[in-house]
């Protein structure tokens, strides 16, 4: 639930404080600005403001918890008064630094401090507060995204005894242990993971049957084999919640020694497995399932890209290109099935920056979601499904990947920004609706701003001990198992399925206890996402910058746009080659001798002396303008053509 609180109201608080608002009266700004934990109370009065068009209104009277404990700041000193500059524009623009508590070895003057704000008492004063790291000059190497990970409380390291009981494991597995799994050493399976891969989670084998059904197996690094519940391990593991995976580096969720090197399914190696062995009828459907723990060696390791060219290009030679075809032959049935189903294609390109060892930007890779990608995908959803189900059916509690059905008002705004590109939509509630409308745009210049409109409009995916089934999947059962090297959610749910099917007598979390779990996972899987994107945007606009820097004979890089929100400020657009999103100012609009107004009412602006008009769907060229680092946003200008 949101409340608006009228400047004069705040008190002392500040962003992201948690805080005891009084509720007053019905306001009318659309702003939404302080957040209320209860649940109920949230909708009901979202509710409210979606039919009476306000928000309910109220003023700050008590502080409970300060919740900046790190922000990211710059350092100044004047005369003997210390003091720091939010990066945050939502926070006081300077925070006093108490002269006893500074560091022995100061910062140098602008350099990027990490301060805890810990006191407020009047807003006629500054707000106090001390330094607790200090992260370098701004320019200096891999201090940007140091910012990203102490702004999001990241762990950068492991506690000395979670290190030390990671490195107690052998590296040979025990032959007892062996003996008490099915062995597929000798059988082919393989892996399929991005170039750069470290921790490789998953291994699959498909056979076609000679009655024209299929067997597919897919083997998960069995990681609960060396994560035991209430040790050291499995204590970080929680706290982390899952791996974290920025533009730079990887922070695990698990010890290297475990996440690279033990569980990882590398070539060659012993290693120890969980497996669902599904097998389909020639259309797709399941015939049955079983679950096993095995040993494996993996006989082969593909990157995406060989396995896209060996489906392209199939080479006799090559032992594992006709088990390559025969596991997309599989994948393309079921992923027939799963649409059919009403499952939703939003699957997009993604831009991969590649950096030099200073942290900075070189290049940019944009990588397609091809059919070794989709390939992978449906056989880990397969296998997703299949455990969900049957732990559903056991009436075990459990952890499931939950995604909730979208509410009607926020379908109807997406309803709404379709329409102003022009394209047709019937009820967007209707899975056939949005299915035809997403291959009426495929390969078209719309297709990623659109997409990412209905994925806005949906609520977000997150975990549950409530099986609610996943509405973009069309799934009434799901959760995750595949990747417990880097979710804890897996290594929850691979605890629960060794339990229901007595490969391992162990007792399982309660119902509670695994909804408090669920609750916590599902916040630092946001506080992941979010520190991801974060990393991810800053090098693109880093890369933008340096690009515009560097153009030679003062030519100006330019890039096609499309126009995919239309605001008073100006134009929302995103590159249709980079997919980077920004921002055209109304006030740097081409020429136009009597200006442009707003009309609101198509969103669109509308100039004359020459007569011009921007509106959402439009195809832009653009170059760079303006980059704010420290807010991540950058403003483009529209070339004249």
């Amino acid at each position: 639930m949101s409340v608006f609180i009228p400047p004069d109201s705040t008190g002392m608080a500040l962003h992201g404080d948690q805080v005891v608002v009084k509720m007053q009266k019905s306001g009318s700004s659309p702003h939404w600005t302080q957040h209320i934990k209860n649940k109920n109370t949230r909708e009901q009065l979202e509710k409210r403001f979606t039919e009476t068009g306000k928000l309910p209104e109220g003023r700050v009277i008590k502080v409970l918890r300060r919740m900046n404990e790190a922000v990211i700041a710059t350092y100044f000193k004047k005369n003997q008064f210390h003091y720091a500059q939010p990066d945050d524009p939502l926070l006081p623009k300077s925070i006093e630094l108490n002269a006893e508590e500074l560091p022995k070895k100061l910062p140098n003057i602008e350099d990027k401090v990490v301060i805890s704000i810990d006191d407020w008492q009047s807003r006629r004063a500054c707000p106090k507060g001390k330094i607790i790291k200090v992260l370098g000059a701004a320019n200096s190497p891999g201090v940007d995204i140091l910012q990203i990970i102490y702004a999001h409380k990241l762990p950068l390291n492991f506690k000395n005894k979670v290190i030390k009981e990671a490195e107690e494991f052998s590296s040979d597995i025990p032959e007892e242990e062996i003996l008490s799994r099915e062995d597929w050493r000798d059988r082919p399976v393989f892996t399929i993971d991005p170039a750069d891969a470290r921790d490789f989670d998953d291994a699959i084998l498909v056979e076609k049957l000679d009655d024209g059904s299929w067997e597919l197996a897919v083997h998960i690094a069995d990681v609960s084999y060396y994560v035991r519940p209430e040790t050291e391990l499995d204590k970080e593991a929680f706290i982390r919640g899952n791996s974290t995976y920025l533009v730079d580096r990887v922070i695990p969720m698990l010890p290297e020694v475990l996440s690279n090197g033990l569980c990882s399914l590398v070539p060659g190696k012993n290693r120890l497995t969980h497996a669902a062995i599904m097998k389909f009828d020639s259309k797709g459907s399941e015939i049955s399932v079983r679950f096993c723990k095995a040993v494996i060696r993996n006989a082969h390791r593909f990157t995406y890209e060989e396995a896209y060219s060996l489906l392209k290009k199939p080479d006799s030679k090559n032992s594992f290109s006709k088990r390559l075809a025969t596991a997309w032959e599989l994948a393309k049935i079921l992923r027939k099935r799963r649409f059919k189903s009403g499952a939703l294609e939003l699957d997009m390109p993604e831009i991969k920056v590649i950096l030099d060892n200073n942290g900075k930007p070189t290049n940019l890779v944009r990588s397609e979601n091809d059919e070794s990608h989709q390939l992978i995908e449906e056989f880990m959803l397969a296998a997703n499904e299949a455990v969900a189900k049957h732990i559903k059916n056991k009436m075990r509690p459990s952890l499931f990947r939950v995604h909730e059905s979208p509410d009607a008002d926020k379908l109807f705004d997406f309803r709404q920004l379709v329409l102003s590109y022009g394209l047709e939509i019937g009820d967007p509630s209707a899975p056939n609706e949005l299915q035809k409308l997403l291959k009426s745009i495929q390969g078209q210049m719309e297709e990623h701003a659109i997409k990412v409109g209905l994925l806005r409009s949906m609520k977000r995916a997150s975990y549950s001990a409530d099986p609610l089934g996943h509405y973009g999947l069309s799934k009434t059962n799901y959760t995750h198992f595949t990747s417990p090297i880097r979710r804890y959610a897996d290594l929850i749910v691979h605890r629960v399925l060794a339990a229901v099917t007595g490969s391992v007598p162990s007792s399982t979390p309660k119902f509670d206890e695994l909804q408090q779990t669920a609750k916590h996972i599902s916040g630092t899987e946001r506080t992941s996402s979010s520190a991801e994107m974060e990393s991810q945007k800053l090098k693109l606009i880093e890369f933008l910058w340096n690009e515009k820097k560097v153009s030679p004979n003062g030519s100006i890089p330019s890039h096609p746009a499309i126009i995919h929100e239309v605001r008073r400020k100006g134009l929302f657009i995103e590159l249709t080659d980079l997919l980077i999103k920004g921002l055209v100012p109304e006030s740097v609009l081409p020429y136009c001798r009597e200006g442009y107004w707003f009309d609101g009412s198509n969103s669109r602006f509308v100039g004359t002396r020459p007569k011009r008009t921007f509106e959402a769907g439009q195809i832009v060229k653009v170059c760079v303008d303006k980059v704010d680092f420290d807010q991540r946003l950058v403003d483009f200008k529209i070339l004249n053509e």
